[in-house]
């Protein structure tokens, strides 16, 4: 083991699942690692394209020509990448499929979609198009056009392009890897670049010419050639930039022979530039991939450290560089090969839509958001380090002159796992708050006095750990920052340290409910989480009955895996309620068995379904009194039919447990009181309404503060009876991207679940709404993992790690119990920089009328970072003696000095806010961890 070791500690990455594309999660010894003793101070912010004035980076968007990737799929994550540009290829083939006629409608569906979002899209003019002999082939390592009709009309295509693109195309790239196919001559492709280059160049003077993405590097023999052509015919000028791919296992070797490549290529004409113009590697074993490096086996991590690697590495060398490539692409038989190529920083399903994001994606994210065109390289400068394989490259900010310098072991391919080498390194310029970074987590820290000091014209940095990628050390006003989780954004508020959490057993009452659904169908397993469900502190937990699994065998009923549940639940302080469903397969006619499944409808599934609900009421009646009838109705079950089955059940209940509280609907989360409205006006005029003790909706939405449909359920209900309670019996958000289930195909993270999650309850809390956190654990489903569990699951359904908002959920647990009660009304005034609309609720102590009261920026769905603004607030009513700032997420404590409050005018001045709750709460409400 390295002596070194002690100082670095796996941790999890937030933000993002470190997953393998096979679906198994990476193990600890797989994460990237942290240095201890460094303080985290930040989290660099991914900036969108919009954001970004420029920079040199560009992203694959290759193969959409082929129907290979389908950009509508990922075109919601182009533009958060940061990449300022993208490489398309132009599908003659596809454009022209009869001669003559020309169909663009699938480029206009992406160049001018790209192009608004901040991305410039450069355009690859390839391949040949087989309804012209001699027209070429559409495909990768196809021959170019050869015969004299196919030339011809690749002319007229070539017209068409620039004339329909040329206001958002500048550029355009000629051909793709022409010297795969050994037909393709230097010689005979520099007379097909001239052509086609003078072409573009007749209809868009001032457009770049993006010479050749030669496939090997140096490529001297087909290189020569082509540019004696050139040379002859006086056309070295049509070339701006020359294009190369080449690809190595460790990017590190590579720049020898580019080296090699362009001195050639300048000996003919020095101000050509270079371009890396596809470079990328697979994230999964040699057995899935195809491809480029396809002969070694990968995972996503080692793909993120080996873009960045490269990506870098061109950096530091003035060169541009393309990654390769957004999305994993699905080649077809008929190409140059057959298969999916994973080199995609999105992980894509078999039908090519998008499953995820990758660990490079964020990786990626950090690169572009960092390096842009306010970051200059300083060529002339050289860090020096004490290790002899670690690279180093230097650069500085423009305007504030903040240092920044890349380093990375690059002795080998990156590698699963690897000991940080502690490296000595010595950087001309100056440093007043130097950070480390590390670009695949994105997290920022201080790098501790002790370990830095100046030295002659410059600063050394003593055993900072050097990984197998790159790493910076920077000023830290050289970044753009988040700020971390938990920290106040006002200097002047003193840490006191975290809330202490409570068991639920220490908890006498509370409004939080947590979900605990699936086990019926085996998606989840009790054994594999229990130990996490008492340390949450909820005071309720919903599970599902399972029919199905209950009874296998008609009047043979096995309770033990729900004795299990419920015996163990009530010894941890945790009462379940239960909602009865879905149909049994044992019975013809029993209904379905998954959502959105039928009830039973025969006459003998309905008296096995009494039969059951008796016999489970009866075993369990004296631990769960609240019993729901099925899930999620409204979608696909009529009225009429819902409304008899649910008195069915219900009277079946009482005739059992006369004290029972019947729920009834759990609504699909979109609130649907349209079909509330009919089933009670129905149960109404069946004279049953009165079995109804609480009616429980669900709440799948972007943003959480939108209660309109809410509303609308509250207004119904009332119109039939007041004393029916309203129960928020399912609300979460998944922790990343998803294909199915509420909230899909948008780019969550673990932070923003967390915001998502803490904004809702709050919001349920403030309309004295009982609210139960949908769910525990993540589920694995027959579709895919539903990402809205509290608990990060491994592909066998262990707990991985408790997510952020686990202990977010927790931290509100602990504060809001019956101790406290909502204050109907509030007045305030706020004044703030900006226009954002607030959320606030005010609760007081019972005991001592001290009070609580929690704000947030509501306008929109939960972001990815956590900028604060500062805000005065004015309370009429007020009632603090020590009053904290408390956030919700990390459960941070911070004093807010008499500065900040004026008792006298109960004013609170600078109280920092961003779009997660925070508390303004007397501390005498707070209780402590005594372990800080």
């Amino acid at each position: 083991m390295s002596v070194f070791l002690h100082s670095f500690r796996s941790f999890s990455l937030l933000g993002i699942s470190i997953a393998t594309a096979l679906g198994q999660t990476v193990s600890v010894s797989q994460t990237v690692v942290e240095p201890r003793g460094f303080r985290e101070v930040g989290q660099l912010r991914p900036r969108s394209a919009k954001e970004i004035k420029a920079s040199t980076w560009s992203i694959g968007g290759e193969t959409l020509d082929r129907d290979y990737t389908d950009y509508q799929s990922y075109r919601g994550l182009l533009g958060p990448l940061g990449a300022k540009r993208i490489r398309l290829q132009g599908g003659w083939a596809k454009c022209e499929k009869v001669k003559g006629q020309y169909d663009f409608a699938w480029l206009d569906a992406v160049i001018p979609d790209a192009y608004s979002r901040g991305v410039a899209p450069w355009v690859e003019l390839s391949y040949g198009n087989p309804i012209y002999s001699g027209g070429g082939e559409p495909k990768l390592g196809g021959r170019i056009p050869t015969s004299e009709e196919g030339l011809a009309a690749w002319d007229n295509w070539v017209r068409a392009m620039v004339n329909r693109y040329k206001n958002q195309v500048t550029e355009w790239e000629i051909w793709n890897e022409p010297d795969l196919n050994k037909l393709n001559t230097g010689e005979e492709v520099g007379v097909f670049y001239i052509r086609t280059a003078k072409l573009v160049r007749s209809i868009q003077p001032k457009a770049r010419l993006i010479a050749l993405g030669v496939a090997g590097v140096p490529a001297a023999g087909f290189m020569r050639p082509f540019l004696d052509h050139l040379k002859k015919e006086n056309a070295l000028d049509l070339i701006d930039i020359l294009t190369y791919h080449g690809y190595a296992p460790n990017p590190d070797t590579s720049y020898p022979k580019i080296e090699e490549m362009r001195q050639l290529v300048w000996s003919y004409n020095p101000k050509i530039t270079f371009m890396q113009g596809e470079n990328g590697a697979p994230s999964t074993p040699s057995a899935v991939t195809i491809g480029a490096l396809r002969q070694y086996d990968w995972t996503e991590l080692s793909q993120a450290k080996w873009d960045l690697r490269r990506m870098l590495g061109d950096h530091g060398r003035g060169i541009a560089t393309n990654l390769f490539t957004i999305s994993d692409i699905h080649y077809a038989a008929g190409d140059h090969m057959t298969g999916v190529n994973t080199k995609g920083l999105l992980k894509t399903n078999p039908d090519k839509t998008i499953d995820r994001p990758k660990l490079a994606y964020k990786a990626a994210q950090h690169v572009f958001a960092t390096f842009d065109d306010q970051i200059e390289l300083l060529d002339k400068a050289k860090p020096t380090a004490s290790q002899t394989t670690v690279a180093a490259f230097q650069y500085r900010h423009r305007q504030n002159g903040g240092q920044l310098v890349t380093l990375w072991s690059g002795e080998a391919r990156p590698a699963e796992t690897y000991d940080p080498k502690p490296t000595d390194v010595t950087i001309e310029g100056k440093f007043t708050q130097p950070v480390f970074v590390d670009l695949i987590s994105g997290k920022v820290y201080e790098i501790p006095k002790s370990q830095w000091k100046k030295s002659g014209t410059g600063y050394t940095f003593t055993a900072i750990p050097v990984p197998d990628y790159p790493v910076v050390i920077a000023e830290k006003a050289a970044l753009h920052l988040l700020t971390p989780t938990g920290q106040s954004a006002n200097p002047s508020f003193k840490y006191l340290g975290k809330i202490a959490p409570k068991q639920s057993r220490d908890i006498r009452s509370s409004n939080w409910s947590v979900g605990a659904e699936y086990m019926d169908r085996d998606w989840t397993t009790y054994a594999n989480w229990k130990d996490y469900l008492g340390k949450l502190g909820v005071k309720k937990a919903r599970i599902q009955s399972g029919w199905a699994k209950c009874e296998k065998v008609k009047g043979q009923y096995d309770f033990a895996w729900l004795d299990e549940i419920i015996v163990d639940m009530k010894k941890q302080g945790v009462t379940p309620w239960v909602n009865l469903s879905y149909g049994n397969p044992v019975y013809s006619g029993g209904g379905g068995t998954t959502l959105n499944a039928a009830l039973p409808y025969s006459g003998e599934a309905l008296e096995g379904w009494k039969k059951y609900v008796s016999a489970i009421v009866a075993r369990y009646g004296d631990k769960v009194t609240e019993w729901e009838i099925w899930n999620e109705p409204n979608y696909k079950i009529s009225i009429p039919d819902y409304v008899n089955f649910f008195i069915t059940s219900a009277e079946t209940i009482k005739s059992v447990q006369p004290e029972a509280r019947i729920i009834a609907f759990a609504l699909g989360s979109g609130v649907d009181y349209k079909f509330a409205d009919s089933a009670l006006k129905l149960i109404q005029e069946k004279g049953k309404l009165g079995l109804i003790d609480e009616i429980t909706h669900h709440r799948h939405i972007p943003n959480p503060d939108n209660r309109s449909a809410e509303e609308e359920l509250e207004k119904v209900v009332a119109k039939y009876n007041s004393k029916i309670r309203i129960r928020q019996g399912e609300a979460g958000c998944p922790s990343e991207w998803s294909n199915n289930f509420a909230l899909n195909k948008y780019p969550w993270t673990e932070l923003t679940q967390s915001k998502h999650i803490l904004r809702r309850l709050l919001t349920d809390l403030g309309h004295d709404k009982e609210s139960c956190c949908f769910t525990i654990m993540d589920a694995k489903t027959t579709q895919e993992w539903n990402h809205k569990g509290l608990l990060k699951a491994n592909e066998d359904q262990t707990v991985a790690y408790a997510k952020p908002a686990y202990y977010a959920f927790q931290n509100l647990i602990s504060v809001f119990d019956d101790r406290l009660e909502r204050l109907d009304t509030y007045p305030y005034s706020a004044k703030k920089t900006d226009a954002n609309t607030l959320s606030l609720y005010a609760y007081a102590d019972k005991s001592s009328q001290l009070q609580a009261v929690t704000v947030w920026l509501k306008d929109n769905v939960p972001s990815d970072n956590n900028d604060q603004i500062l805000c005065d607030f004015t309370f009429a009513n007020a009632r603090f003696k020590n009053p904290v700032w408390v956030d919700l997420i990390a459960g941070a404590v911070y004093e807010i000095p008499k500065e900040n409050w004026l008792q006298k005018e109960h004013l609170f001045r600078q109280i920092p806010l961003y779009d997660s709750p925070i508390l303004i709460a007397d501390r005498s409400i707070i209780t402590l961890s005594a372990n800080q």
